[in-house]
């Protein structure tokens, strides 16, 4: 079978979905990626070899700026309005014609599409195949897939289409992250999350600096909030907890000198570049974040409490939910941090909670499970 992902291009949106990528790889089937053509590189590394990239429509920044120009709104702080007009209007409209080409010419048998993504269920509604949603974190909430759809209904209309309810939702939330009032529209599958990995870990080089003594703390804003002044306070907030700290550079997209953040000369303090959270988590007692859906849900796979401090766009929902299972503490400023920091750090509930969400994440079935479930109704 032909198995077609389709995702928004950037990191938070496709990383989740490599499980279920490698899950289709092993079980014999032929494998694609539609996504814009700007990101092929920067996810090439990330994603199965195996993989055929299917470049259509435009990045991130070309996208939002259309959206920001029709609806003169901040789309960084967006209303559920503006998330409607970003992905279900402004990507649609920049990328529908070439990846109905695209699909057209490669001819996936099933489509897995992101929630964000309104690309994916409208091609496979011109293709009249079956397609399911791939969540990447918490159920977003009903208004804002309200707005992705409304939206994205116009331009089903301008092609003579009607769009196709998900054959089913495969969830990589766990329980105690998902939001208790979500009504699910499709059947569930739920499935095993993890932290980005790659096939091979990237080499680090990380001096034995730090005092052993000490507990150590990732500090990671992930990939599009990575700006560095924003970055540079979370460090120094967190070194002034008293502990070691390991500081993620970052690759974003919104801020491109984000790598030239002024690093905090400490010799507690060490950063890294852009690498799979999966091999930082290893060396770590606790994550400082931005709430981004990855560093979350990866970091509670690893039994690991965190400190949240959110910047904008999803974070605040998975921070919100973070919190509410016991495992973090949002905080709404870097003077915040150094105390939340010192507080997880003292108070074992946190990394209780944390450590007993691992074991019901690690119950989920794997990746493979839920491929051969929709491959083969």
């Amino acid at each position: 079978m032909k198995v077609m992902f389709s995702a928004t291009p950037a990191f938070g949106h496709i990383l989740p979905l490599v499980p279920l990528m490698q899950g289709a790889v092993d079980a014999g089937h032929v494998v694609g990626l539609l996504s814009s053509d700007g990101f092929r590189s920067a996810v090439v590394e990330e994603v199965p070899p195996e993989v055929e990239f299917l470049g259509a429509g435009v990045m991130p920044d070309v996208f939002s700026e259309e959206a920001a120009r029709r609806t003169g709104a901040d789309v960084f702080h967006p209303t559920p309005a503006t998330i409607g007009e970003i992905f279900g209007g402004a990507r649609v409209d920049l990328a529908v014609e070439e990846s109905i080409e695209q699909a057209i010419a490669w001819a996936p048998d099933l489509v897995v599409a992101e929630p964000f993504d309104a690309v994916g269920p409208l091609v496979a509604a011109r293709l009249g195949v079956a397609w399911h949603r791939a969540g990447i974190g918490p159920a977003l909430p009903a208004v804002i897939t309200g707005e992705i759809e409304r939206v994205a209904l116009a331009r089903y209309d301008r092609l003579h289409l009607r769009p196709v309810a998900a054959s089913s939702y495969i969830d990589p939330c766990p329980p105690q992250l998902q939001d208790p009032d979500w009504s699910p529209v499709a059947q569930v599958r739920a499935v095993r999350p993890q932290a980005h990995r790659r096939l091979k870990d990237v080499a680090l080089d990380l001096p034995d600096s730090g005092e052993h003594d000490k507990p150590t703390v990732l500090v990671t804003l992930g990939t599009i909030f990575s700006d560095p002044d924003t970055l540079s306070a979370a460090v120094t907030a967190v070194a002034d907890a008293g502990v070691n700290v390991i500081a993620t550079l970052g690759s974003s997209l919104r801020h491109p000198t984000a790598s030239q953040a002024a690093q905090v000369d400490s010799t507690s303090v060490q950063y890294v570049p852009f690498v799979p959270l999966d091999q930082l988590l290893e060396k770590v007692d606790l994550v400082v974040g931005a709430g981004g859906v990855g560093t979350v849900v990866g970091t509670l796979a690893h039994g690991l409490p965190m400190v949240l401090w959110p910047q904008g766009a999803d974070q605040p929902i998975n921070a919100a939910r973070a919190a509410a299972s016991g495992a973090s503490i949002t905080v709404d400023s870097a003077a915040g941090i150094s105390s939340a920091v010192a507080a997880v750090l003292e108070q074992g509930a946190y990394r209780e909670r944390a450590q007993a969400i691992a074991v019901e994440i690690a119950k989920l079935p794997l990746p493979a499970t839920v491929i051969a479930e929709i491959t083969n109704p």
